[in-house]
């Protein structure tokens, strides 16, 4: 590992040179700080121990560092165009205030359905979350396939009315 003074010496003769040579590369200036910064911190954790050249072995550390950089934004870029096609305007990453509506409206969802007649409710749920055909239902409770049907649609306009305003803030 190197000593404090030859990482002071290095870094006051290469640290303009490396600056350089990172803005060449990444034209971002806070980019090339760090990376300049990642060369020291390496240097320092032991890599130039047996260093015959220190200006190479700088640079080759530098240069390392850029193909990793260079990997690292080719897999994030990867992921990320992985994930764009599932993204619309509509479907993009849930915020905070998305998540609080989503719930306001789960909230409101539910006190609409507790507050239908049991027997709507029943319906409702048997037709819409059990995949139950009208007809199915009305042979089960003992009613027409008709009523059946009446039962769906009121509760449908009863959760209507209740979500109502959820679709008003988009």
């Amino acid at each position: 590992m190197p000593e404090i003074s030859d990482l002071t010496r290095f870094h006051r003769d290469y640290r303009p040179g490396l600056m350089a040579f990172f803005l060449r590369r990444v034209r971002n200036h806070a980019e090339a700080e760090d990376l300049t910064q990642e060369v020291f911190i390496r240097i320092a954790q032991g890599g130039g121990a047996a260093m015959k050249s220190a200006e190479a072995y700088i640079f080759q550390v530098a240069a390392n560092l850029l193909r990793d950089r260079v990997r690292r934004n080719k897999v994030r870029d990867q992921y990320l165009a992985e994930l764009k096609p599932g993204l619309d305007e509509e479907n993009e990453l849930l915020d905070p205030q998305r998540i609080v509506a989503g719930r306001e409206a789960l909230e409101r969802l539910s006190e609409g359905l507790r507050d239908l007649p049991e027997r709507t409710r029943l319906i409702f749920l048997l037709f819409r979350y059990e995949n139950l055909d009208y007809k199915t239902i009305a042979d089960s409770l003992g009613i027409s396939t008709s009523a059946v049907e009446k039962h769906v649609y009121r509760a449908m306009a009863k959760l209507i009315t209740c979500t109502e305003g959820e679709y008003d803030n988009r």
